[in-house]
């Protein structure tokens, strides 16, 4: 699977919830709503990682647990993605472009 077939199915999935749900709101409502959503689904994924809690001897969820909260951040940054009109190669094309600038940084000492 590309990522442009994530994306499709994203907004498969994106216009269903639309519909079944009678959302009626605006594009600035519904993206402030997606980016707090992907906000709150990277907490929850971090608190099954537990690697931030350093007062607790509770080990890792399992790695199927925390594989499903990713996948779960993955669907509201495809989201975003979709909202914003970004395609797979606008997204291709900055990853490489920054991942350039960063290997750049990283031999410059930054």
């Amino acid at each position: 699977m590309t990522f442009k077939d994530l994306l499709g199915k994203q907004k498969q999935l994106d216009d269903y919830i639309i519909e079944n749900m009678e959302l009626s709101m605006g594009f600035n409502q519904r993206l402030t709503n997606t980016i707090l959503a992907a906000i709150v689904e990277l907490g929850e994924m971090a608190n099954e990682i537990r690697c931030f809690k350093h007062w607790s001897k509770k080990p890792s969820s399992s790695r199927e647990t925390i594989l499903e909260e990713y996948v779960d951040v993955l669907h509201f940054f495809l989201s975003i993605a979709n909202q914003l009109g970004f395609t797979e190669d606008d997204i291709h094309r900055m990853y490489d472009k920054k991942h350039k600038k960063n290997i750049e940084r990283q031999n410059s000492g930054y």
